[in-house]
C-alpha cells in the first residue's frame, strides 16, 4: 500500500504542511513552520516523510492568473528537485487561490486574521492536497 501524501504551501515567511490518511483520501491541516533556507526546508521535509510514513510530496505551484510562473514556482520546483534526488517523489499542484479559500476558511468559523495567521498556510497546504488527490482519482 503506498504511505501517504504531505502537501507543502510555500510562503514568503512560513510554509503550510498538510497531510493524508493513509488510505489517501482525507488531507488535513498538519502544521505551519517557518520559512527557512530551501535546504533546511528540504531538510526538515524529508524528515517528516520518514515520521509519518509518507511516500510523495505535493508542492503547491503558484500560477499567476495569466498561467506564468514567477519566482515562487521557480522556488517550489527547485525544493522537489532536491528532494527527488533524496529518493522522495514529488509532484506540483496549481495552487491558485488557496491562501485566499483558506482566509475565507477561518473567517466563517470566527477565527480574526491574528488568531488564524498561522493556519492559514497549513489550511491553503490541504486544499493544495485536496485538489491533488481529487485531480489523481480522476473526479
Amino acid at each position: 500500500m503506498p504511505g501517504r501524501v504531505l502537501g507543502v504551501d510555500l510562503g514568503a515567511r512560513r510554509v503550510g504542511l498538510a497531510l493524508t490518511d493513509p488510505l489517501r483520501m482525507i488531507s488535513s491541516p498538519l502544521t505551519t513552520i517557518p520559512m527557512g533556507s530551501e535546504g533546511e526546508l528540504a531538510r526538515t521535509i524529508a524528515r517528516l516523510c520518514k515520521e509519518h510514513d509518507v511516500s510523495l510530496v505535493v508542492f503547491g505551484l503558484p500560477l499567476s492568473a495569466d498561467g506564468s510562473e514567477g519566482p515562487g514556482c521557480a522556488r517550489a520546483r527547485r525544493i522537489a528537485s532536491t528532494l527527488s534526488s533524496l529518493d522522495i517523489r514529488t509532484d506540483l499542484q496549481d495552487e491558485s487561490w488557496s491562501s485566499r479559500d483558506a482566509e475565507e476558511i477561518l473567517r466563517e468559523t470566527g477565527k480574526t486574521r491574528r488568531a488564524a495567521r498561522e493556519k492559514v498556510d497549513a489550511i491553503a497546504a490541504s486544499l493544495i492536497l485536496r485538489d491533488y488527490l481529487s485531480r489523481d482519482s480522476g473526479a
